[in-house]
């Protein structure tokens, strides 16, 4: 169980504890996430849970970290994590004749439960592990090369939620050789 802030509203709070003066609640973010309250048992004596509701309900829900406006459920907020990744990868990557990145919006998600493997809790980006309401971005640079075609580099970042680089992974495909390039920021990077 980790326990979460949660805003609950206020009406409840006072109708349960009317009943159950000793009634405490707790925000767990799990699977599913779930408040809990608990109380001492009429039948055991015992301080225990006596009853548990999902976020689906109307009187409590989860407080989520402060984001980046527009946010990553927009098309301008998923544009501005693009940039801020492909940004950050061409920095990391600090290599001449860069041309353009591209990168789809599908490849733009916020870590969250009930997701894609590649999009729960716990995956990992350069070492760094993700947390819950982190954003995960993927996408091409290419760059100038000595031939007709350019040459291509995925790269994958994790960024805070409001949008502070975490980490960042590049991988190059060149005449058969793999390129691979990692970091991991401790701090906000700057501009």
């Amino acid at each position: 169980m980790k326990p979460v802030p949660f805003l609950i509203d206020q009406s409840y709070v006072n109708g349960v504890r009317a009943a159950h003066p000793d009634t405490t609640f707790i925000a767990d973010d799990g699977p599913i996430p779930e408040l809990i309250e608990c109380r001492v048992s009429e039948e055991t004596g015992v301080y225990e849970r006596s009853s548990l509701s999902s976020a689906a309900n109307r009187y409590w829900r989860l407080v989520q970290p402060e984001q980046f406006a527009p946010g990553i459920h927009t098309a301008a907020g998923q544009v501005q994590a693009d940039d801020v990744c492909f940004k950050a990868a061409r920095d990391k990557l600090n290599r001449d004749g860069f041309d353009h990145s591209f990168g789809y919006t599908t490849d733009v998600n916020e870590i969250t439960l009930g997701a894609s493997p590649w999009y729960l809790p716990g995956v990992r980006v350069a070492g760094t592990r993700a947390e819950r309401y982190d954003i995960a971005v993927a996408g091409s640079l290419f760059y100038k090369s000595s031939g007709s075609d350019l040459a291509a580099v995925r790269v994958r970042c994790l960024l805070s939620p409001t949008l502070q680089v975490k980490a960042v992974e590049a991988k190059e495909d060149s005449a058969g050789r793999m390129f691979k390039a990692e970091t991991r920021f401790e701090a906000p990077l700057r501009k």
